[in-house]
């Protein structure tokens, strides 16, 4: 029988982002990461207007059992330029040469959202580097720009005010995020913001999130970076063990991106959540997390 994984608790959360992140120097350029926890390791690949401490944010999940957690700055963001590399093959190929800088031949990847790209180059470029690969969301094929990341990057009052609606309006405020990022009708939304802002400290990640999203200036040119034209990764030459999670009605990247990459990946499995772009933090954050950290312990 799994063990039931622990949840991280909000001072959890509050001291990734205390973090002290460090600069290498690769074969590609300069790396930033920061890392936090002792077991296996894991590198934490962030989405879109992240760094290292939205890499920490999003797989505190797996320290908390166990794991050591590696969060690299994608090129463009925080403390990586963008030289490092423009593109998604690219990027892969620095995450290779940090993981050489670290001394480590393969790691478990874990990549989430617009770090989506990168985490399956590396897994197809570099395929002895990467133990197991999982995807939360992640984006595999070109799609629109998601709304909700042009108005964070603007500027740093949408994240703030973000925060401080989540502690203070907590349902209204859920309803709209989950129409913003969401595909559900307004009724559903509600319905599904109501059941969980009752539940104590169930924003807590996402809070922690938005907070990894502030000084948007240092993070602008990686954001714009993703957004460039690309070319899906060579998924057939995946050869890892790789869980690909999705939300149902997730409108920032839209399910076809599961879809495909489900579909192009031997043996992968696919697991959906009832959810939007939120749900690995919101929504189901009760099963999904749980399920990755059994997925990790049992597979192989």
């Amino acid at each position: 029988m799994a063990t039931a994984p622990r949840s991280p608790s909000p001072e959890d959360l509050r001291e990734c982002l205390a973090e002290t992140p460090r600069t290498v120097s690769t074969a590609s350029g300069l790396v930033e990461y920061a890392e936090r926890g002792r077991g296996e390791p894991i590198l934490a690949i962030h989405g879109t207007l992240g760094g290292w401490d939205q890499g920490l944010v999003a797989a505190e999940f797996l320290r908390v059992n166990g794991f050591r957690i590696i969060a690299p700055s994608r090129p463009g963001y925080l403390g990586t330029p963008l030289s490092t590399g423009r593109t998604f093959a690219q990027q892969a190929d620095a995450l290779a040469a940090l993981l050489d800088a670290l001394g480590m031949d393969s790691i478990i990847v874990f990549a989430v959202s617009g770090g989506g790209p990168a985490g399956y180059e590396l897994a197809a470029r570099h395929p002895g580097r990467v133990a197991k690969l999982v995807q939360v969301d992640g984006v595999c094929i070109p799609g629109p720009i998601p709304a909700v990341a042009t108005q964070v990057a603007a500027r740093d009052t949408f994240a703030r005010a973000q925060i401080w609606l989540l502690t203070h309006a907590t349902r209204p405020t859920l309803t709209a995020l989950f129409r913003l990022v969401g595909t559900e009708t307004k009724a559903a939304a509600s319905d599904r913001a109501t059941t969980l802002a009752a539940i104590p400290g169930r924003t807590a990640t996402l809070e922690a999130t938005l907070r990894a999203s502030l000084g948007a200036a240092r993070r602008r040119q990686g954001m714009r970076n993703d957004f460039t034209t690309f070319t899906p990764a060579p998924l057939d030459r995946i050869t890892c063990p790789t869980l690909i999670l999705h939300g149902r009605s997730d409108k920032n990247v839209p399910p076809a991106s599961a879809e495909y990459a489900h579909a192009h990946i031997t043996g992968s499995e696919l697991y959906w959540m009832d959810g939007s772009h939120v749900a690995f933090a919101l929504e189901a954050a009760d099963t999904a997390p749980a399920y990755v950290v059994n997925w990790l312990r049992d597979d192989g």
